[in-house]
């Protein structure tokens, strides 16, 4: 059986090109993501300047101290821990840093959500085995702030730092927990790749 193909009119043509082009404009880029989820939320972000560039290619390895300890040994650490790595794994890859299992790495990258309200920052970097922040920087960290760090293992020299206050919330259920620490993560490596 023949079936004709009908080719749409001018008018209908028209008609879809225009949704096309509305339907592109209104996606958001990466960035834009970021600034309005980041705007929704109560979220604190505090980055400093890297004190070298970070070179890539390059490695990575996690900090062997980096951890999700939420209070009373939750489950749902491991799970956010999970979320965390893998999160991390994306945003490094995208800086062109790679994981180097049984390697030695050119970076170890440090991470920490926080499970006390007050805990020091130089509490956390020590705990993640970070060297300690400048003079003067050490502030309190509310619970669930996650802190990230990297550094040159070789040399013991601290290359960056950043932590978000407000994105790890495990109270919330399993895919907005995704999502809120995508958001940690990719908030504060864009701060990096921003600097």
């Amino acid at each position: 059986m023949n079936r004709a193909v009908r080719t749409p009119g001018p008018w209908r043509r028209a008609a879809l090109v225009g949704l096309a082009w509305l339907a592109a404009g209104c996606v958001l880029t990466e960035d834009q993501r970021i600034d309005k989820e980041l705007a929704e939320g109560h979220f604190e972000i505090h980055a400093g300047q890297p004190t070298s560039a970070l070179k890539a290619p390059a490695t990575f390895a996690y900090a062997p101290g980096s951890t999700v300890h939420l209070a009373d040994n939750r489950f749902d650490s491991f799970e956010i821990e999970g979320l965390l790595r893998s999160a991390l794994a994306a945003r490094l890859g995208s800086l062109r840093l790679t994981a180097a299992p049984g390697a030695t790495p050119d970076y170890l990258v440090g991470y920490l959500v926080t499970a006390d309200e007050g805990a020091m920052v130089a509490e956390a970097m020590s705990s993640i085995g970070m060297p300690a922040p400048r003079q003067g920087e050490d502030r309190n960290l509310p619970q669930g702030t996650l802190v990230l760090a990297i550094s040159e293992p070789g040399a013991n020299r601290l290359i960056w730092k950043g932590s978000i206050v407000g994105a790890i919330d495990p109270e919330s259920g399993p895919e907005r927990r995704q999502e809120r620490v995508d958001l940690a993560v990719a908030a504060l490596l864009r701060e990096l790749a921003d600097s």
